[in-house]
């Protein structure tokens, strides 16, 4: 990929000299008006003639923006006096901080020297001692010395001599510049991807009337949980999908996808340790953090290597992770091992659940769940989450349910209640709505469940937000 760092406007000398002289009275008033505070002058070294472009300017920003962060993370307040971030000579942004000299100055350094890329940051700290204003050096605190970009030297002396020509100064600085914006990217992607997992979640816990779940009306069905447990629960688990996404971004193409699947596994039994202490024991989310951390993690490795978000692209690297996972979870149980519900309902009745269909790339999501999305883009947000819910559980052996009954032929009579509210025109009509108010009603009666299907849900709004980029265009408020 050819970069675009230096697809920008070409400035001449005397442009280059008057901005210095505009730059150096900036902070002569900035000293003079706040004397007691420290200021910091932020520009980039951009070699050649191109000081400025859109890639130029995007990484000035993101890099002040963890500069940034850093500031606050060491307690050291700031504000921005003034910049000029469009300018053909370059983006340059003036802080005033509130804070000693020193202190300030070690701060740059280190971030100067954090990772490569940051070196292109030059960041000039000002004070004013006694009257007299001057810049901080490096020398004056016996902090290292900046090198050069490409031999390592001291920069001073590789400027001196002009021991490297401009286009290879060039090739380095695009090459530092496109690493880190293609890391800025990813970072973006991963607090997307977070935010549209939590989101599928929230959504799913306050659609109503659901059937054995709990909504923001009733929870009968689940009564050491209400809807104020499952948003402690989601917004606990955030920074959970966050670091599946990174990995499936970050993950190597080399390495086997299984291995991957491993890796969100730890990431899942941690995020198991979180859900229990945001809910005080409650599971709320075992499912999920399964579930929708395998869709994250697959949608995430298809972003990183630049592929279409598609349903056979999702399903073809979701199966290529699961590849072991039957075998692995299932194949030599035994009665008598302590045993996870699902192991025991595997071992009663040969159901896999929720195992076999991620394993087989969740065929319930794409071929009930998405396309019922899609066929009921006129109605409202509720109401299009609840009728592709009730086609999920209609065509879904939810192990919930049968753990709840005790018994596999709860799933026929599930089939024939939901068959029978669609045949009444589902939520079109009043007699289709009386019918799933009271079938809510006998669910929780009789304590049943439709957990399972709870979590298809969530997966169906997640890859939907993602394939039709995250908006609800169509339908009803």
């Amino acid at each position: 990929m050819v970069s675009k760092v230096f697809e920008g406007t070409n400035v001449e000398i005397p442009a280059v000299l008057a901005n210095r002289d505009r730059r150096v009275a900036t902070q002569a008033q900035l000293l003079r008006e706040h004397p007691s505070q420290v200021v910091v002058a932020c520009k980039l070294n951009i070699p050649g003639p191109v000081k400025n472009s859109a890639a130029i300017q995007a990484f000035f920003t993101a890099g002040l923006a963890r500069l940034e962060d850093q500031w606050l993370a060491c307690g050291q307040p700031f504000e921005i006096a003034t910049s000029w971030e469009d300018a053909p000579t370059g983006p340059e942004r003036f802080y005033l901080l509130y804070s000693a000299g020193v202190t300030v100055k070690e701060g740059t350094v280190h971030f100067e020297e954090r990772q490569p890329a940051n070196r292109l940051f030059d960041l000039d700290v000002l004070i004013t001692n006694g009257g007299e204003s001057h810049s901080l050096s490096r020398g004056d605190f016996d902090l290292p010395v900046r090198t050069c970009l490409i031999c390592g030297r001291p920069a001073k002396e590789c400027g001196r001599s002009r021991r490297h020509s401009v286009e290879e100064l060039q090739a380095r600085v695009a090459k530092l510049i496109d690493e880190a914006t293609a890391a800025n990217q990813r970072e973006t992607v991963a607090e997307q991807l977070a935010d549209q997992a939590v989101k599928a979640m929230l959504n799913e816990v306050v659609t109503w009337p659901k059937p054995g779940l709990v909504d923001p009306v009733e929870h009968r069905a689940h009564p050491d949980m209400d809807v104020f447990t499952f948003i402690q629960s989601a917004t606990s688990l955030r920074p959970y999908f966050k670091r599946a996404a990174t990995a499936g971004l970050n993950f190597p193409t080399v390495q086997p996808a299984p291995l991957f699947f491993n890796q969100l596994r730890l990431l899942g039994q941690r995020a198991e340790t979180t859900m229990f202490k945001a809910t005080a024991g409650v599971n709320t989310h075992k499912g999920t953090i399964f579930s929708l951390g395998i869709l994250t993690g697959a949608v995430a490795t298809l972003k990183g290597r630049q592929l279409p978000v598609t349903q056979l692209n999702v399903q073809r690297v979701v199966k290529e992770m699961l590849a072991n996972l039957l075998a692995t979870d299932l194949d030599g149980l035994k009665h008598g091992q302590q045993l996870t519900a699902g192991e025991r309902q595997y071992l009663a009745y040969g159901q896999t659940g929720i195992r076999g269909e991620a394993a087989s790339g969740f065929p319930t999501v794409f071929k009930y769940g998405l396309p019922t999305w899609r066929a009921n883009w006129g109605m409202n947000q509720n109401d299009r989450q609840l009728t592709t819910f009730l086609k999920i559980a209609r065509h879904t052996d939810d192990t919930t349910l049968v753990k709840r009954a005790g018994d596999p032929a709860i799933l026929a009579w599930k089939d024939q209640q939901l068959d029978r509210f669609f045949e009444l025109g589902g939520l079109t009509t009043k007699q289709g709505r009386q019918f799933l108010v009271n079938l809510e009603k006998d669910f929780s009666d009789r304590h049943l469940s439709l957990g399972g299907a709870a979590d298809l849900l969530i997966a169906t709004i997640f890859l939907a937000s993602v394939m039709e980029g995250d908006n609800d265009h169509g339908t009803k408020d």
